[in-house]
């Protein structure tokens, strides 16, 4: 707690001071449209189809950076409380789809496979844009891309006219409230950035109209009234300062520090669990989940015979992060809290001759995980031992790949473009004498893979382009996949297991682009074949295939390597300007799958679309009308070991919903006002695998400002 409040007063410090020192520039920071593009235009080589630049974010009024992806794309997002937001890009999800910000990889040893909200980490008010990256772009960023990548770039202070910018809104269904403030100054050499965002969500109240016809659907017995789901409030601080150094003409270097910290985040989908007629727990609640990052970048052009551009990434991150449960009959609360930090090192070189581009190097990452449990009787004030969610005597893992990705011109309309990646990871964990189950002291796990993808471009002309990528992906067996112990559904329990290959993702991706002076066409059709693919099955150890945990004999699963499973799918979009004022768009997914034993895949979500009319009547105003569908999830289509959370589900699946939303902006001197009425009829929802009910009718209101 200490350490929390140090760092939010050294931010507030840094942000007074700057402010004080700086000569404003009339401009405006809420309708600014900043492209960004990385070395070999990673985020901009036409095998993506979505991004969202800092007026897009803006406009959204999202509460967080799920809530962003949710609101503006066909992206699928899973929530098991209020406190959540796990996206599924393609039918991939958790840690097998990479959340990469300003360049580093958020990604740890114990992303799990399941479900994860991570990404609420990353404030969406400090985003300059954010790209869905698919296909071969995503192997650019090594182990992890099996569907594709989150790539966040926070604001570059370089890029902007020094201002102050603030921003509050309130949201009524779950009485909301969300204040960010922002500084942007400069001298001659320096350029700064900081951000500090609080945020404070209250109980959220679903809808009240089911359409569905399930009349008793997400009234939970305990921990609803009326519409009301309880126990969903949380609170967030997010901190952040970015400065950007020109040391020359030919060298700069950026500093980069984010913190982010919540309050306790009750478990929804634990605290509707009955037994025996009265609630199953007591408490079940993640404790304040903080993140730290602090990299070092420095960016260096020269006239070499080797590169033109070397580039050197050094990061460091902390995060903590717990799980507190109490079952309504015990005198103990049983605690378990993980650490880990992760060291990040990244060289890499740009070289551009005869029509070609490489962009070649080495990346290297070491990770350390400690991790501890016990039981807390308060009554006496005794602890007594409990197994860890990891392996108790700590874990370690480390990782080297080097890379060299080339682009080549063969003329104005072709292009062609591949990248080749190796990767080495060691895992070690170790075991006390006091581990639930009798393992070796010390496992270890060494995987060697290559990836490897080539893309052919072609502009049939200055309005007709198609792609067509073949690539293949991997993402090694982490910590959590083959350490953990843990019980996620009544009856059974996960265990380790250490008999894992990586998993292997084969992909071919045919992308067709139309662009017209009023319309644009994107289609994106996909095919997967994942191999050694990791799912839980039923497992038996020494002959057993039930262990006694917390309490209760529960037969164990674990992750296994299955055959494969193929999957296939469509992206779609389209805009349309009827004139000036007015315009049209629509987004839409589909994809699905199946495993080599015939079993439905997990995170499979249904066919989803997005439409929205935007009209402009003037140049401070603007009115936005938007819809977004998600099909039914069929009962026999959700996967058997719990992954889904089918619990959650009607007796049928997950129905079909739609909502309807309209927004009005309206533009002032400096400052912009909104205000929109979200899901207008108040239907009541879920969506896929999600524990809470989504919001009911929603109104948010939002003052943005800067002075």
């Amino acid at each position: 707690m200490k350490q929390n409040i140090l760092l939010t007063t050294f931010f507030i410090w840094i942000f007074v001071a700057k402010s004080q020192d700086t000569t404003f520039i009339n401009s405006n920071l809420i309708l600014e449209e900043i492209t960004i593009h990385s070395t070999i235009d990673i985020e901009d080589n036409k095998t993506q189809i979505i991004r969202l630049n800092k007026k897009e974010i803006t406009e959204s009024l999202s509460k967080n950076t799920a809530d962003l992806l949710e609101k503006s794309t066909s992206i699928s997002i899973q929530k098991s409380q209020n406190g959540g937001g796990s996206p599924n890009i393609r039918g991939f999800e958790a840690n097998r789809i990479l959340l990469v910000v300003d360049g580093v990889k958020l990604n740890n040893t114990i992303y799990r496979s399941g479900h994860l909200q991570n990404i609420l980490s990353v404030d969406q008010n400090s985003l300059e844009s954010l790209s869905v990256l698919h296909g071969p772009s995503s192997v650019f960023y090594g182990s992890g891309a099996l569907g594709g990548a989150i790539i966040l770039n926070t604001i570059n202070p370089q890029n902007h006219d020094p201002k102050t910018f603030f921003s509050s809104q309130f949201e009524s269904s779950s009485n909301t409230f969300i204040s960010n403030i922002q500084n942007i100054s400069k001298s001659d050499k320096s350029s700064s950035f900081t951000s500090l965002s609080f945020k404070k969500f209250g109980d959220l109240k679903m809808g009240k109209n089911r359409f569905h016809g399930y009349e008793d659907w997400g009234k939970e017995e305990f921990v609803t009234i009326e519409n009301t789901q309880l126990f969903s409030k949380y609170s967030q601080i997010d901190a952040m300062q970015k400065t950007h150094y020109q040391i020359n003409s030919a060298s700069e270097i950026i500093l980069n520090n984010q913190y982010s910290t919540t309050s306790n985040i009750n478990r929804f989908d634990k605290l509707n669990d009955v037994s025996d007629s009265l609630p199953k727990y007591k408490y079940w609640y993640y404790g304040p989940q903080n993140r730290f990052l602090s990299s070092v970048n420095y960016k260096r052009k020269t006239n070499s015979k080797y590169f033109d551009d070397f580039d050197v990434l050094l990061a460091y991150q902390n995060n903590t992060e717990s799980r507190h449960k109490q079952k309504y009959n015990d005198d103990f609360i049983t605690n378990r809290i993980e650490n880990i930090t992760v060291y990040d090192v990244k060289i890499s070189f740009e070289k551009k001759n005869m029509g070609w581009n490489f962009n070649y190097g080495i990346s290297s990452r070491y990770q350390n995980l400690k991790s501890n449990a016990y039981n807390y009787n308060e009554g006496d004030s005794s602890s007594s031992y409990v197994t860890t969610r990891y392996p108790d005597n700590g874990s370690n893992v480390f990782n080297v790949s080097p890379f060299i990705l080339s682009e080549y011109s063969v003329n104005t309309n072709l292009k062609w473009f591949n990248a080749i990646r190796f990767n080495h990871e060691n895992l070690v964990s170790n075991f006390s004498e006091n581990y639930l189950l009798e393992l070796d002291k010390q496992i270890s796990l060494s995987n060697s893979n290559f990836s490897a993808s080539s893309s052919v471009s072609y502009w049939l002309n200055s309005h007709n382009f198609i792609s067509l990528s073949l690539y293949n992906a991997f993402r090694n067996p982490n910590i959590d996949d083959i350490g953990k112990v843990f019980s996620k559904n009544d009856g059974v329990v996960i265990v380790p297991n250490t008999n894992l290959k990586s998993e292997k993702n084969n992909s071919v991706e045919l992308i067709y682009q139309l662009e017209s002076k009023k319309s644009n066409i994107e289609i994106a059709v996909f095919t997967n074949c994942l191999k050694d693919a990791i799912a839980k099955r039923e497992i038996s150890i020494n002959g057993e295939d039930s262990i006694l945990y917390d309490g209760e004999m529960l037969k164990m699963i674990a992750n296994t390597n299955v055959n494969s499973a193929n999957m296939y799918g469509v992206n779609f979009h389209f805009g349309h300007s009827f004139s000036d004022n007015i315009k049209f768009s629509l987004r839409s997914s589909f994809v699905d799958g199946t495993s080599s034993d015939s079993l439905p895949l997990a995170h499979i979500p249904p066919f989803s679309l997005r439409s929205e009319l935007n009209y402009t009547p003037s140049k401070t105003s603007n009115f936005s009308f938007y819809t977004k569908y998600n099909s039914w999830k069929k009962l026999e289509n959700f996967d058997i070991n719990g992954v889904d959370n089918l619990e959650e589900a009607t007796g049928d699946g997950t129905p079909s919903w739609y909502t309807l939303n309209l927004c009005y902006s309206y533009l002032f001197s400096k400052s912009k006002f909104s205000i929109s009425c979200e899901n207008i009829l108040d239907s009541h929802y879920k969506t896929f695998a999600s524990a809470i009910s989504s919001s009911g009718r929603n109104f948010v209101i939002s003052l943005q400002t800067q002075f």
